[in-house]
C-alpha cells in the first residue's frame, strides 16, 4: 500500500478532535475536503474508520486499533520535527572544538 501521508495527518487530527469541523479550522482545509480525505483513506484501507452522527464522528473498533498506531507515528513524526528544531537553534546537541597539539 502507498497512501498519502496527509490522509494519515487528516484521519489523526478528525480522531483526535472527534469531529470534522473542528479539524477543517485545525489543519485549514474545507470541510468537503477533509470528508473526501477521509473516504479516499478509507476505501484505500478497505474499511470504515468512522461513524458519522449529528454531534461529529465516532471511530469503529477498526479505526481505534488503527488510530492506536497513527496516533504513535504521528508522535515520534512531532518528536523528531522538535529534536530536529532544536538541533539547529543550537539548543540541544554537543559542540566538538579542536586544538592542535603543537600549541
Amino acid at each position: 500500500m502507498n497512501i498519502n501521508f496527509e490522509l494519515y495527518r487528516i484521519f489523526y487530527v478528525v480522531a483526535t478532535t472527534g469531529n470534522i469541523t473542528k479539524a477543517s479550522k485545525e489543519l485549514m482545509i474545507s470541510q468537503p475536503a477533509i470528508s473526501k480525505s477521509i473516504k479516499n483513506l478509507e476505501c484505500q484501507l478497505g474499511g470504515d474508520l468512522f461513524v458519522r452522527t449529528k454531534r461529529g464522528v465516532i471511530l469503529t473498533d477498526e479505526g481505534k486499533e488503527f488510530y492506536y498506531y497513527i496516533k504513535q507515528a504521528m508522535e515520534y513524526i512531532y518528536n523528531a520535527e522538535n529534536k530536529f528544531t532544536d538541533l539547529i537553534n543550537l539548543e540541544t546537541g554537543s559542540v566538538r572544538i579542536g586544538v592542535s597539539t603543537t600549541l
